[in-house]
């Protein structure tokens, strides 16, 4: 009973700091998202218990959790597909190599084995799960403090209404590296469970960058056109 309660409330903090990565990444609203954010994170983490300890289904844990959390940032917090897609994405495979570089050290120093990638309790995966949590907070205060971040998501809820071109350079760009992220989500269940650490590090690695460049290109391409409808406005007068 103690540990399921453990593994609930670890799982809990771990949703929150997941989705207050991916806000603080991408510069957007934390605190009056509190309820909403709260509530996914309980809900999250009871499914996760389910999936794993319950059902005995743990493969299926995380591509169904990056599901619900592009599901959550659509219709909890308002934010188009897309770019929930591509920011869940980005988020996660941050999160990811976290753990892993958390998990690698921990091997190194001895406080954790291989096959605890696998487990669903015990101190190791405590460790592990808690300092990254920790580490999540950390670095998003300082994204915060500093204001580093990507800004091209503006602040939701975005207006559904107004029609939006899916063929522009950016929204290919966002598109495929959510396709990316996706994929590496898939690839990390079979790594995952074949103790292939150092692999899926270097592939979540990759694709963290290549969210990275989409994102810088992202602002880019935001600041241009603001500069270009300040130029147009300037015309008109």
């Amino acid at each position: 009973m103690l540990s399921a309660l453990l593994y609930i409330l670890l799982g809990v903090f771990d949703a929150i700091a997941s989705v207050t990565l991916v806000l603080k990444l991408y510069m957007l609203p934390l605190w009056e998202y509190r309820k909403r954010i709260l509530i996914y994170a309980v809900v999250i983490a009871l499914f996760s218990y389910l999936m794993r300890v319950v059902v005995g289904m743990p493969k299926l844990d995380l591509p169904l959790q990056y599901i619900f959390m592009i599901i959550f940032f659509r219709f909890g917090l308002g934010i188009k597909t897309h770019l929930a897609a591509f920011s869940t994405g980005a988020g996660l495979t941050a999160y990811i190599n976290l753990q892993l570089i958390v998990f690698l050290f921990a091997n190194f120093f001895g406080i954790a084995q291989p096959e605890v990638i696998q487990d669903t309790d015990g101190l190791s995966i405590y460790f592990i799960q808690l300092f990254s949590i920790v580490v999540v907070f950390l670095i998003s205060f300082l994204m915060s403090k500093y204001n580093f971040g990507f800004s091209f998501i503006v602040q939701p809820p975005h207006d559904f209404l107004r029609g939006k071109s899916y063929s522009s350079s950016l929204n290919k760009m966002l598109i495929f590296g959510a396709i990316i992220s996706a994929i590496t989500i898939s690839i990390t269940l079979y790594m995952l469970y074949n103790s292939i650490a150092i692999g899926l590090l270097s592939i979540s690695l990759l694709t963290f960058g290549i969210s990275y460049f989409f994102s810088e290109k992202g602002d880019y391409e935001d600041a241009r056109s603001a500069i270009q409808a300040h130029r147009g406005r300037n015309k008109e007068i």
